[in-house]
């Protein structure tokens, strides 16, 4: 149980899953375009970009960020 506190496997854990949903964000736009939604694709990439660990954004302001593309994408009815 001694690996639950061990926060650089936490680090690592949380690294590979923002790598897995920029992944599959990318995936869910490159669908979009070829359903011609351009916006709604744009809007997936937007968070794509937010999401990728290759920005460097600090993480308090990443999920701020993604919280609030996320309430903008329910009003805008992306998330249906």
């Amino acid at each position: 149980m001694r690996y639950l506190y061990d926060t650089k496997l936490w680090d690592k854990i949380e690294l590979i899953v923002e790598i897995l949903i920029s992944v599959a964000l990318v995936i869910a736009a490159i669908i979009k375009f070829y359903a011609h939604d351009i916006y709604q694709a744009m809007f997936y990439i937007a968070l794509a970009v937010i999401m990728s660990p290759f920005l460097r954004l600090q993480r308090v302001t990443k999920r701020y960020l993604l919280v609030t593309a996320f309430i903008l994408g329910i009003f805008m009815g992306y998330f249906r």
